[in-house]
């Protein structure tokens, strides 16, 4: 008799509730949707950098082409549209960015509805907040070091723009171009080319270097959602 009952199968699990059931099949597209969203959510980001890589990098060709070529050279011209452009780029990416924050939060308020479906909105909370740690949110505001010296190196500069602006404005003369006007706008041309000069080639990389490591992370580190 002992023989027989071990040999018997184990009885199957009982279905799910019909409600849950439900529930699963209508948030389905949504749920998928969420999937696209973090795949969008990483690309974006560094579309953003390629844009501000692009703004800068112009608007330093830009100041070099209306010093020797003038602003009405074809040089000029298409550098000009070519920040216009990579602004506009970069403005889409906010815009689209904005965007997917929203449906980020949407797609966190589907998921508490299916955890009060199967009753464990418990478990829900301590997995959404336990995600959020004061360590994890510090690093994730953090800064590379490259990034913070890039900025730091631009403050000089930014004060040299606004010194050459205020000579510039206290040498105008109406009718003609004054020396001491001349002197302010090419130092206002010397900062403008230096911040964007270090911008793309110090500030953007360090971003998009930090940005690919926190990706190599999260991808080897286990989802903290379901």
């Amino acid at each position: 008799m002992a023989v027989a009952d071990a040999v018997l199968p184990s009885p199957p699990p009982p279905p799910p509730p019909a409600r849950t059931v439900v529930v699963r099949f209508a948030l389905a597209p949504m749920l998928a949707l969420g999937r696209v969203l973090r795949v969008a959510a990483g690309a974006l980001p560094y579309l953003g950098l390629a844009a501000v890589w692009f703004t800068s990098a112009a608007s330093a060709a830009k100041v070099v082409a209306r010093r020797a070529w003038g602003e009405d050279s074809a040089s000029f011209l298409f550098l000009q549209t070519l920040t216009y452009g990579a602004f506009t780029v970069l403005a889409c990416v906010f815009l689209v960015l904005l965007a997917l924050g929203v449906l980020l939060l949407c797609r966190m308020c589907v998921a508490y509805v299916i955890a009060a479906v199967r009753g464990s909105r418990r478990e829900f909370k301590e997995r959404a907040v336990g995600a959020i740690k004061p360590d994890s949110a510090a690093d994730s505001f953090s800064l590379p070091r490259t990034a913070v010296l890039g900025f730091m190196a631009d403050v000089p500069f930014m004060l040299l723009v606004v010194a050459g602006l205020l000579l510039a404005a206290m040498s105008h003369v109406e009718g003609s171009v004054s020396q001491g006007e001349m002197v302010g706008l090419v130092i206002v041309d010397v900062g403008i080319f230096a911040m964007n000069a270090i911008s793309c080639s110090v500030i953007v990389p360090a971003l998009a270097l930090s940005f690919w490591k926190e990706d190599q992370a999260d991808r080897k580190a286990p989802s903290q959602f379901c």
